[in-house]
């Protein structure tokens, strides 16, 4: 009787490789204009968000993987503030540090995709008295680099043959790839020039960024939200007998929703989401206008996690099998889970603006400043983002702009506990806002009160390497007289042996090992030892093992 193999059809994002590299990121925070000199600098804090990352993969010959991304910096520095001005000696100031760094990984190909997790691990900074105005920021960040691809692969599950068939099974929790897309769409919009700006006469450059990217997912489609950055650089109009100056650069914020259709995909699931601006150019409308056209290509890619059964070894006792095997990389699911917050908060109304009549609207958002794992823990730490408009309480008399906007920020934690999960694992989460809502205090009109659901989902996966079986045949051969002649002699010598063995466990021995050794059955071991929990055999435990 021969072995049948039942297999099952999976899509998986199969690990091409991985890298752990450390980096160096180095740069200098100017003070801007209207900042005291510095004295001494107190503290620095430093955050990196690896969603903005940009990755870009060169030829496959090569193997490269390139990172580019920049650091958030903190300072709190005391000032040096000359004797008789008002003295407000603490002081704070941000800024940014560019960093582009690569990794080698061969076999990387430019439709692969790349994920990225990076820990600052140090922070040093130093400041020079004879420049007041800059300090220097040193950083050791730690970066992870994942490349995948998806592949079909036929996974053996399970097999059946002889009565005596040893099957060894070992269970996985991988990512199912759903479906995947890509799509090119065009986003148009006018940009005005702002009112301090002068007039345009002509358009010299035109670049974009994609942040802030959101996405949903509704029955069999990915809805995605997100806002293209764009900075235009242009020769402007100058009146005579003003001075000149010739070349002014403007910004705009340009907000988009695309969709992209995955057959098979449903609330839940996981989701992984890449933007880019593929193409961009700016046209004169008039002098105070731009028209602004971006060509923006999407990859969104829908993953569930499914438990399967992977055949890792077969032998049997009584017929010699011919096992078939090959290595298989890929990401193995080590838990997912999520939560929920609620954040209430009470806000007040900025200085310059009127007091509250009644709240029209309020709207959040959601960002995720840094994410990091600690002991079988998922934490994420982010900013909520309120805009509120309101109908103000104008007094008679006064110019009348009922309808007003404002703005403020709340600093939101919020974890997972998932077991087994380590902080050199790659981690996924998307932190979605569930409800949003605000209402006014009675009796006091500068002040209103906030209430928001927050829902976090995070997903730790580990890249995992094993054998698995392919395929499996039974040996045929063709036996000579002398070979027969061999084979009696030694079942006769064997038919001399005792009826059982006694085995001594080893360190790292299990009840398969020792079975295929002696070319029994785990389950015959287990009868002749009464043994309660085959998975648990101790180093120094004596074992029979009986004689097939």
């Amino acid at each position: 009787m021969g072995v049948y193999l039942t297999k099952e059809l999976v899509r998986v994002d199969k690990v091409v490789g991985e890298d752990k590299t450390q980096a160096i990121v180095e740069g200098t925070i100017t003070l801007p204009d209207g900042k005291p000199d510095i004295e001494r600098v107190i503290s620095i804090d430093a955050t990196l968000d690896t969603e903005s990352l940009e990755t870009d993969i060169l030829d496959s010959k090569i193997g490269k993987v390139i990172v580019e991304g920049e650091v958030d910096v903190n300072a709190i520095y005391v000032a040096d503030v000359p004797e008789g001005q008002p003295q407000q000696p603490v002081h704070f100031v941000e800024g940014k540090i560019d960093f582009s760094f690569f990794v080698k990984i061969p076999g990387v190909k430019k439709d692969m995709d790349v994920r990225v997790r990076a820990k600052i691990e140090h922070i040093q900074h130093s400041f020079d008295p004879n420049r007041p105005r800059e300090i220097k920021v040193r950083l050791v960040v730690m970066f992870f680099v994942k490349v995948t691809r998806r592949v079909e692969i036929e996974i053996v599950i399970d097999a059946t043959g002889p009565k005596d068939l040893q099957v060894l099974k070992k269970t996985l929790r991988i990512e199912d790839v759903i479906g995947e897309a890509r799509a090119q769409n065009i986003v148009k919009s006018d940009v005005g020039v702002p009112e301090e700006k002068p007039s345009i006469e002509q358009i010299l450059k035109v670049k974009a960024e994609v942040r802030d990217v959101t996405s949903k997912i509704i029955k069999n489609k990915i809805i995605i939200e997100g806002v293209l950055e764009v900075g235009i650089l242009y020769v402007a109009i100058a009146p005579e007998g003003q001075p000149l100056q010739p070349v002014h650069f403007m910004e705009a914020e340009i907000p988009f929703t695309q969709f992209v259709e995955i057959h098979g995909a449903d609330e839940g699931m996981a989701r992984f989401i890449r933007v880019e601006v593929e193409h961009i150019k700016g046209r004169r409308k008039d002098d105070r206008t731009v028209t602004v056209e971006a060509i923006l290509k999407i990859r969104a890619k829908v993953l569930e996690t499914k438990i399967i059964q992977v055949v890792i070894d077969i032998f049997s006792p009584s017929k010699e099998l011919h096992v078939e095997k090959k290595r298989l990389k890929l990401d193995q699911v080590i838990g997912e889970d999520e939560n929920e917050i609620v954040i209430k908060d009470t806000l007040t109304v900025p200085d310059e603006k009127p007091d509250i009549e009644q709240i029209y609207k309020t709207s959040c958002k959601a960002r995720v400043t840094e994410s990091r794992i600690i002991d079988g823990k998922v934490i994420v730490e982010g900013v909520l983002t309120l805009e509120t408009l309101y109908v103000a309480d104008v007094p008679e008399g006064e110019p009348q702009q009922p309808l007003h906007f404002m703005e403020h920020e709340i600093d939101f934690t919020t974890f997972v506990e998932i077991p087994g999960a380590e902080e050199d694992m790659m981690l996924d989460f998307d932190v979605i806002v569930e409800h949003c809502s605000s209402s006014a205090i009675p009796n006091d009109p500068r002040r209103f009160e906030v209430r928001a659901v927050l829902g976090l989902f995070a997903k730790v996966t580990q890249m995992v390497e094993l054998d698995i079986v392919v395929h499996v045949e039974e040996e045929y051969v063709e036996e000579e007289e002398e070979e027969k002649e061999e084979k009696k002699e030694k079942k006769e010598k064997k038919d001399d042996k005792p009826a059982m063995t006694i085995y001594i466990v080893q360190r790292g021995d299990t009840l398969w090992n020792i079975a295929k050794r002696y070319n029994v059955t785990v389950e015959a071991i287990v009868r002749a030892n009464n043994i309660a929990n085959p998975d648990s055999i101790m180093p120094g435990q004596q074992l029979v093992i009986p004689r097939m």
